[in-house]
């Protein structure tokens, strides 16, 4: 049978399809020993624990669970609230409110770093996955998960990655080379050049500002 997102009512169900479920997490996810606030403050105890209902979304379905909240000393902070980083449970708490496990950001990262990927296509996807396993709880917008996917890029340990062997560690200039879109096979004619080919008709740009500390990194 097609899947759920994809089915239309007239066609016949052949079979009961059973739903993909996410392996539900703990009923009540604990303050431990590694706190954060969004406001970045101290994570001092300020008084009696507060218990709220919160969603952890995975790769394939959503569950509705408590998280264990301490009030925040800082009082221009939005969130109001100290809550778990819940990493030594392999998700990311983006905001006490929106859990978010460590498989389905993984799966993003994988996914854009084979093919360009938009946050807006792959919300679709898992939404469509969601659909299909029929929960009842549907995936957050682009929106949210751009900002817990970038919450939890930030928290990655990536020191100390961009290094060369001529060059030293993090280089004032990088060259990226990598292309993601390019033209089909049947428009290639004479006429495409690259874009650094210079023709008589090319443009005149006299004042043109250099970007300092270029360097020539040698074959």
């Amino acid at each position: 049978m097609p899947p759920s997102w994809a089915h239309l009512k007239t066609d016949a169900k052949l079979y009961h399809k059973k739903p993909r479920l996410l392996p539900p997490p703990p009923l009540l996810i604990e303050l431990g020993e590694h706190m954060w606030c969004i406001c970045s403050s101290g994570h001092e105890n300020s008084g009696p624990t507060v218990i709220k209902s919160c969603t952890v979304y995975g790769l394939s379905s959503a569950h509705v669970t408590e998280i264990q909240l301490w009030k925040c000393n800082n009082c221009l902070c939005s969130d109001q609230f100290i809550g778990p980083n819940c990493r030594d449970i392999e998700i990311l708490n983006l905001n006490n409110c929106y859990l978010f496990t460590h498989e389905l950001l993984e799966h993003y990262t994988s996914a854009y770093t084979i093919s360009p990927t938009p946050f807006v296509a792959f919300v679709l996807e898992i939404s469509h996955g969601y659909a299909d396993n029929g929960t009842g709880i549907p995936f957050v917008n682009d929106f949210i998960f751009c900002a817990a996917w970038f919450t939890y890029a930030d928290f990655l340990c990536l020191e100390n990655d961009m290094w060369c062997h001529i060059c030293g560690l993090a280089p004032d200039n990088v060259i990226f080379d990598g292309v993601s879109i390019s033209f089909s096979c049947k428009q290639l004619c004479s006429s495409i050049k690259p874009l650094t080919v210079i023709s008589p008709h090319s443009e005149q740009k006299d004042k043109v500002s250099y970007v300092s500390k270029q360097q020539l990194i040698l074959d």
